[in-house]
């Protein structure tokens, strides 16, 4: 029943409601509508996105490429290493994150504050970015996280993968190591469509730099069911969303086979000991590096997963320099091993022959310098072999002066390799000096002083040289004057043992040696091993036709009182560099090696660092000619024929003598030999560098 009046207002309210029913049926239409559009025609893409909702993508690093040597032993391998992660953003709506880090700093013995502050470093990251806490975890720890998990919302243990070198840090200069992608390599890396990403490791040295796109694979993804709180709950191995084939499967990196025989690096480094200083070891026919070897080292695994502090320090402060190469990236003066280069030249240009003879009385003076030779009392005549044999400065210092300059020298050692880079594909290796007129008028805008000629022509002055083209030298004087560019990476395969590609011997330059000239470098090479009087005799490897060259480099100028001082009694930065360079066999060399002893006073003392490289390789190259039972044979063989000759010889002197004695009345006839007297006589306190004892 309605009151007086209010009938109009009642009809005027049904016309309202009216208008409200209309836009409640709009408003169920369309939320109806749209629920048979999602669940009808885009169910299934729904579906899709809600399991997407409760499952969480898990990288799965590709494993890089493994590194052999020649013989297929494992070099450089791949182990699994455990890593604690937390994702903020689960831990913060956990509302149990002081909870968590409590009980997680008691299961891995770090901590409460060591961890908070590691979050609060990483919180201007998106939450849900995990944060790695602790690398390396134990398995005593890993099992202790998995057992607490539950407890623990936000925590996670991620598996990756550790490069590990096998034999710690040998050829660690060669094999190189990697590291964590940093913010600033990342465009960098980037800038070619590559698709690294910031944790990703990558090369950063060595043959893992070098052969970055080579040992690299491609990260797959799996997917993994998580709870509300991210927590993986299992494998989603099968279902929607996997069977949509959006899980994928990490591609393994391609394998290496190098060059190198780990023997000879191994008995390289134990020759080595705890001394400084590198060697090299190549096969002069092709140009393979068999052995590279820098001292001290580091051990590459260490890097791998992000080196402690207190290890880089240590490492960055040792005087030696263990994170050097010494093979590639210091450069030495040769010293004694640089003599055949001037040999060659003074040959090969026409200023002595392998007759010619020069007379070594301990010293000589030339523009008012007085050049001594390592031998106090002199060495008497002596041809080109003799003096390559005992080393003498005197009769190397003569043959400078009968050059036309320095560039004489220069020309000879530059196509013998020195002096430029070989074009190794490694970074960061020197070019060496050989100096020239022209390079000192441009460099220090000074004219070449005739006397620097004669430091040059021992191996010293402004002459710098690598370890690696001292081989590559020897390498080229061993084969006739070839020179190949040095390789290592022998074949790369695909992870079933395929070969993809291979490498060939390249050829870089070629200056045949007159036969004359090869055979005097040859015979006085050989003698200074195998002869009694050689400077490397004591090294010898009887039955092994070990040829090569001692040398002695100052590494400071010594004043006239210093020149014979004692180098052990020296300081050990002021001592000098031992220095060996030669190739076996002598016949059909199969290897040819250098080796620099750093502040190790003697050329005799880097001899059996090469002897040990040299005998090894060939009791492996040919077991029959060079195992003990053949080469004790040789040697007793050898020790008959000595005999004999040594009786003969006796023989002919006690002739010599009768006839002399037969003879004493008749004056002595000129012998017209091509000795060459001093060019001055002029004294002088000052000493260049050079005259080293052997």
């Amino acid at each position: 029943m309605a009151f007086l009046g209010q009938e109009e207002q009642i009809r005027e309210l049904q016309d309202r409601f009216r208008f409200l029913y209309a836009a409640l049926i709009v408003g169920i239409l369309i939320l109806f509508s749209r629920l048979v559009y999602l669940q009808i025609f885009n169910g299934e893409k729904m579906r899709q996105y809600s399991e997407e909702n409760r499952i969480k993508r898990v990288k799965m690093s590709a494993p890089r490429g493994m590194v052999f040597d020649r013989n297929r032993t494992l070099l450089l391998d791949n182990r699994p290493a455990f890593d604690l992660e937390m994702i903020p953003q689960y831990l913060k709506e956990s509302k149990k994150s002081k909870e968590t880090i409590i009980l997680l700093s008691r299961l891995i013995g770090l901590r409460e504050g060591a961890i908070a502050a590691i979050l609060e470093k990483m919180k201007n990251q998106p939450s849900f970015i995990p944060v790695k806490i602790k690398e390396d975890l134990s398995r005593e720890e890993v099992a202790l996280i998995e057992a607490w998990k539950i407890d623990m919302p936000g925590v996670q243990i991620q598996q990756e993968i550790k490069r590990t070198n096998i034999y710690g840090d040998v050829a660690a200069h060669l094999l190189g190591y990697i590291g964590e992608v940093s913010a600033t390599e990342l465009p960098i890396l980037n800038k070619n469509g590559s698709d690294y990403k910031l944790g990703d490791s990558v090369g950063k040295f060595g043959i893992e730099q070098k052969l970055e796109d080579v040992l690299r694979g491609e990260d797959g993804e799996k997917l993994v069911e998580v709870d509300a709180l991210g927590r993986i709950k299992f494998d989603k191995t099968r279902g929607r969303v996997l069977a949509a084939e959006m899980e994928k499967l990490a591609t393994p990196g391609k394998n290496l086979v190098l060059s190198i025989d780990q023997d000879l690096q191994l008995a390289a480094v134990k020759a080595f000991g705890d001394r400084a200083g590198a060697a090299v070891a190549i096969n002069p026919k092709t140009g393979e590096i068999l052995a590279m070897i820098s001292r001290p080292a580091f051990d590459p695994t260490s890097f791998s997963r992000g080196i402690p502090t207190t290890l880089w320090n240590q490492l960055v402060s040792n005087e030696n320099r263990p994170l050097h190469d010494k093979t590639i990236q210091d450069h030495y003066p040769p010293g004694s091993v640089f003599k055949i280069i001037t040999a060659i030249a003074g040959l090969e240009e026409g200023a002595i022959d392998d007759k010619t003879v020069f007379n070594c009385p301990g010293k000589i003076t030339f523009g008012g310098r007085t050049f001594h030779c390592w031998s106090q009392h002199g060495h008497g005549n002596l041809n080109v072999r003799e003096a390559i044999t005992k080393s003498c400065d005197v009769f190397f210092y003569k043959v400078a002066q009968r050059l036309k300059s320095v560039d004489d020298i220069a020309k000879w050692a530059f196509y013998l390799g020195l002096g430029r880079r070989t074009g190794i594909p490694l970074g960061r290796e020197v070019a060496g000096l050989i100096p020239t007129e022209e390079w000192k008028r441009k460099r220090l805008n000074q004219p070449w002083n005739p006397g620097e000629t004669l430091s040059v022509a021992i191996g010293q002055g402004y002459v710098l040289t690598t370890v690696l083209q001292l081989a590559n030298t020897y390498a080229s004087i061993a084969n006739g004057g070839t020179q190949y560019r040095p390789f290592f990476v022998k074949r790369i395969e695909s992870i079933d043992g395929q070969v993809i590609s291979e490498s060939k011997p390249e050829i870089l330059d070629q200056h045949r040696l007159k036969p004359a000239t090869s055979s005097a470098i040859r015979d006085g090479l050989f003698q200074v091993v195998n002869q009694q009087g050689g400077t490397g005799y004591r090294y010898r490897l009887p039955g092994m036709d070990f040829v090569g060259k001692t040398g002695t480099a100052q590494v400071i100028n010594l004043s006239k009182d210093r020149v014979f001082a004692k180098c052990e009694n020296m300081k050990y930065r002021e001592r000098h560099h031992g220095l060996f360079a030669g190739f076996a066999p002598a016949s059909d060399p199969e290897i040819a090696v250098a080796v620099i002893l750093e502040h190790g006073c003697h050329g005799t003392n880097a001899a059996p660092i090469a002897q040990a490289i040299v005998e090894t390789y060939l009791r492996k190259f040919d077991p029959v000619k060079y195992g003990a039972e053949a080469i004790a044979a040789r040697a007793a063989s050898e020790k008959e024929a000595q005999k004999t000759k040594w009786v003969a010889d006796q023989k002919v002197k006690a002739n010599a003598r009768a006839a002399a004695a037969a003879a004493a009345a008749a004056a002595p006839s000129e012998n017209g030999s091509t000795i060459d007297e001093d060019v001055n006589q002029e004294t002088s306190d000052v000493l260049p560098a050079g005259g080293n004892p052997e």
